[in-house]
């Protein structure tokens, strides 16, 4: 990989298929390699299955009480390591975890690498190495968020000049943010009030979109065009 050591992320979180297919065409379209934390099988996650060339898939489990995902942490994990397996990258949903979560796993699937610590805007981001009772994790922290943005006094919807500085620069985005060019999360629950996320139409999602502005979806064209640039950036795996 030529220029910084970054990587483009998305957390898949039961989005549509078709928001899922527009973030990776742009993608496909630029050449630019993604990490995509995967909820759910659907066709659109096969069909980025289909492009190993660009994107890797990870496991995104959800530990929250309630889960779909199962009723205990081994639980859980089973269910998301059956829906990608193999997967090596692991980001836990809202960032939950602790150390016997790290240590189920790591007994209950093939990761090796995590990327659930969120540094915002930090530089000299190096990765490092977590020993537990179940082996070595190698903990990537990531340093931008679109809906962590949103609640920012500032904003920073500009994201190339974030690639600058020294250090990993690793980015998440959210498909369903990217396609509502998210700039707060208003229209989004606005979207979720009218209809299940997971059947929508983009008939449905139209008219929360944010046609006007900055947001989610100009923060990450604006990356993957800077990142097509400098070599399509990499894998979250490939920065170990």
């Amino acid at each position: 990989m030529t220029g910084p050591r970054a990587a483009l992320t998305l957390d898949v979180d039961w989005a549509p298929d078709f928001m899922i297919d527009d973030a990776a065409q742009a993608l496909i379209e630029r050449g630019v390699r993604a990490t995509w934390f995967v909820t759910h099988a659907s066709p659109a996650v096969e069909r980025l299955r289909e492009r190993p060339d660009l994107f890797e898939l990870g496991l995104h489990p959800n530990f929250l009480p309630g889960s779909s995902h199962g009723a205990t942490p081994e639980a859980v994990v089973a269910h998301c390591a059956a829906l990608v397996p193999g997967a090596r990258a692991v980001r836990t949903h809202c960032l939950l975890q602790s150390t016997p979560l790290h240590d189920v796993l790591l007994r209950g699937s093939d990761v090796e690498v995590d990327v659930s610590l969120f540094l915002p805007h930090a530089t000299h981001v190096e990765a490092v190495e977590q020993w537990s009772p179940a082996g070595r994790l190698v903990r990537l922290p990531y340093v931008w968020q679109d809906n962590m943005e949103m609640y920012a006094p500032r904003a920073q919807w500009s994201t190339a000049a974030l690639l600058d500085p020294p250090g990993l620069r690793i980015f998440d985005f959210h498909p369903v943010h990217v396609w509502l060019n998210s700039a707060s999360f208003d229209p989004y629950e606005r979207l979720k009030a009218s209809v299940a996320l997971s059947s929508a139409t983009p008939e449905d999602a139209a008219p929360f979109r944010n046609a006007d502005g900055p947001g989610a979806r100009t923060a990450f064209l604006e990356l993957a065009d800077r990142l097509a640039e400098l070599g399509g950036g990499a894998k979250v795996s490939d920065l170990t």
